[in-house]
């Protein structure tokens, strides 16, 4: 009785449940303790190499994704805030001279984190999960000594397969779209798990307490009215390690019904034998949100391939899905404006051919030039391109809705000439038959944001060694010794900035 059944909107049909409507004989109660023994029990040795090397670089972008936001005011807000409510030297803020609790650490660097929207994203979870787990992971690591490099990646892996999983169950399962926060706590809590010893029941519990107290906030609030609230990652930083330390000191938390509802159980059969780190992660290219990403990478590509100048540029048109159309369309006035919105961007990466923290903030969001040339952009829905069941073009089994982001680009000159791009997707998307990223492209982007933030070039490549050395050091928590205040290592370095 009371239960309401509805398609969900994604690929599987799985029935939907108001979140009105609860019965505990929807759960099966075994399922919780089922994934808390295999995230507890996975091994350095049982992970794929090509798992663990897209961990570490996991890392490496999401600790280039903070330090990119280091000029935004989100960071002198949330280091104000941290300072005045938290207390403590047991953990590091990145990059400032700031210590605070290890609670304070997770939620204010997974805030910075969260503030520039260049962070990794995960395919049918709609969100992001490395901009709160890996803050989460750093912060956890100032409450429990040493922790080897193996023991820090192994950890990881499995608060991204878990994590990407309940993502994935959450919007399966619920008729709200919520931030990521609402699930990458999850993730958060499996790493925090098993550095601070959680016992299997402690850790069942900690799941229960992070997918009840995590953010369930609606993202398309953001969307349409962007502020500093962003994605929620933030307190899913901070409520995974809020769950772990409730959970260890006895509270009570257990039934996670992302984890637990019966007609979303099989999506954790899986675990450790498809991974999904290897199979549906990916990285963004622009600090913009991921709808927007196939009309930027499409019109850089039919300028370039046109030697098309912007000053010559009467109109641009971008014909793209249905959701792209969602984001702004008005000149920002602020980064957190121009992150979701989509016609100043699109100007923006015409001029400069990049899109980063540069050209979402600052200078460049009062630019004449730029703020001209996104009067000349339309955008256009084209219906062939928007797809429930992911890229028309693709077959493969594993393409998600999210491949969907599709854009045709057509740039009109000055002289009257017409120039039409092809089919454009999100750059990096491997999913949408895009080339996967390597340990090379994301060191670039890396010494890119660290460059732009005014880091010196030996540290930014200490950094990188770090990161995609990981399983080598005995202290995971070294990295963390190069995160200093950047003042400490010299100003912007245009030498670091690449194109």
């Amino acid at each position: 009785a009371g239960l309401k059944r509805r398609h969900a909107p994604g690929l599987m049909g799985t029935p939907m449940l108001d979140s009105k409507d609860f019965s505990p004989e929807w759960l099966d109660r075994k399922a919780e303790e089922k994934v808390v023994k295999w995230a507890l029990g996975l091994q350095y040795k049982d992970v794929p190499k090509s798992v663990l090397a897209e961990v570490k670089r996991a890392v490496l972008d999401t600790i280039g994704t903070a330090l990119g936001a280091q000029h935004l005011r989100i960071t002198k807000v949330v280091l104000a805030f941290v300072a005045n409510s938290f207390p403590g030297d047991q953990a590091q803020v990145w990059f400032s001279e700031q210590r605070t609790s290890a609670l304070g650490a997770a939620l204010a660097n997974g805030l910075i984190t969260d503030g520039l929207d260049v962070h990794d994203t995960g395919h049918y979870t709609k969100g992001h999960a490395g901009a709160a787990i890996i803050p989460c992971a750093f912060a956890t690591l100032s409450m429990a000594g040493r922790v080897s490099g193996e023991e820090f990646l192994t950890s990881l892996v499995a608060a991204y397969e878990v994590g990407y999983r309940a993502g994935n169950a959450m919007h399966e399962s619920v008729s709200d779209y919520h931030s990521s926060g609402a699930w990458n706590a999850l993730g958060c809590a499996i790493f925090c798990s098993r550095i601070l010893g959680l016992t299997i029941d402690e850790a069942v519990h900690a799941m229960g307490i992070a997918e009840y107290y995590g953010p369930r906030s609606q993202i398309m609030r953001v969307v349409n009215l962007p502020s500093m609230l962003k994605d929620g990652s933030g307190q899913g930083s901070f409520v995974g390690l809020q769950s772990v330390l409730l959970a260890k000191e006895g509270f009570t938390g257990k039934g996670c019904p992302i984890i637990s509802k019966k007609i979303i159980t099989n999506l954790y059969d899986d675990l450790g034998k498809v991974w999904r780190l290897d199979r549906h992660h990916v990285y963004k290219k622009y600090s913009v949100c991921y709808w927007a990403q196939p009309s930027i990478a499409g019109t850089i590509s039919v300028m370039r391939e046109n030697d098309i100048k912007p000053e010559d540029v009467a109109s641009i048109t971008c014909n793209t899905f249905k959701e792209a159309l969602g984001l702004q369309q008005n000149i920002p006035t602020n980064t957190e404006e121009a992150q979701y919105c989509i016609l100043y961007p699109i100007a923006a990466a015409a001029y400069r051919g990049k899109l980063g923290p540069n050209e979402v903030d600052g200078k460049a969001l009062k630019d004449p030039k730029i703020l001209e040339l996104a009067k000349k952009v339309t955008m256009k829905h084209d219906p062939s391109l928007t797809s429930k069941e992911g890229d028309p073009d693709l077959k493969g089994k594993d393409t998600a809705a999210m491949t969907a982001n599709i854009a045709w680009v057509q740039v009109k000159t000055n002289d009257g000439k017409v120039f039409k791009g092809k089919k454009s997707r999100v750059p990096w998307d491997h999913l949408a038959g895009e080339d996967k990223p390597g340990d090379k492209e994301i060191r670039e982007k890396f010494m890119w944001l660290g460059g732009e933030a005014g880091f010196k070039i030996e540290v930014l490549n200490k950094v990188v060694d770090l990161c995609l050395k990981l399983e080598t050091l005995t202290d995971a928590s070294k990295i963390e010794s190069l995160l200093l205040p950047r003042n400490h290592h010299g100003q912007q370095c245009d030498a670091c900035v690449t194109s």
